[in-house]
């Protein structure tokens, strides 16, 4: 049963992807560069770790997300965001620096609270850029994330803290930034 969980999580994965990168070769979606490279970054740490721990199936969607993330990196240098502002960069700077004592630490409950702490500062300049443009950004692709999310937790060998932390605190920021993004959509436009 892990294994179909597995393949089904990858299956999701891809298909969310094709439709992130058919709408940022369409220019309806500019990624932005920050968040996928640090996403890019995290991803392979992620996957790797969970390989090393022998987590099976379970470990497939996140290696495969991180295939991807690396190509949305490079697509940004022509299709991303372009407006880079100083936020960003210090958004950037603490999770770029945040890395050190995540890989300085020997306990991996605390590794893996950093590493999604990282994630979610990470995805800083990507909420911010919808914030002022809702519609430059794929939500469905978010959608079928949580969902590859979801089945690649369900398929891990040994379910803990430390194996189903990560994923979770990505489901559950996507799912705090579709809600943000939908309710701007919405015509939402005040500044708080």
């Amino acid at each position: 049963m892990p294994e179909i969980l597995g393949v089904l999580s990858i299956l999701i994965g891809c298909i969310g992807e094709a439709y992130y990168l058919r709408s940022i070769f369409r220019g309806h979606t500019k990624p932005h560069m920050y968040t996928w490279l640090i996403w890019s970054i995290l991803c392979t740490i992620g996957s790797l770790a969970q390989f090393t721990e022998d987590q099976g199936p379970g470990v497939w969607a996140l290696a495969v997300t991180s295939i991807f993330s690396w190509l949305n990196t490079g697509l940004c240098f022509k299709y991303g965001e372009k407006e880079i502002t100083k936020s960003d960069k210090i958004a950037l700077a603490f999770s770029l620096l945040a890395i050190v004592p995540w890989a300085l630490t020997d306990d991996p409950l605390w590794s893996v609270i950093m590493i999604s702490l990282i994630d979610v500062v990470g995805f800083y300049p990507t909420i911010r850029k919808t914030w002022k443009k809702p519609y430059e950004e794929n939500l469905l692709a978010y959608y079928f994330a949580n969902a590859k999310l979801l089945l690649s937790v369900i398929a891990l060998e040994r379910f803990s803290i430390v194996t189903a932390l990560y994923p979770i605190v990505i489901v559950v920021t996507n799912c705090a930034f579709l809600v943000m993004a939908h309710w701007k959509r919405q015509g939402n436009h005040r500044n708080f």
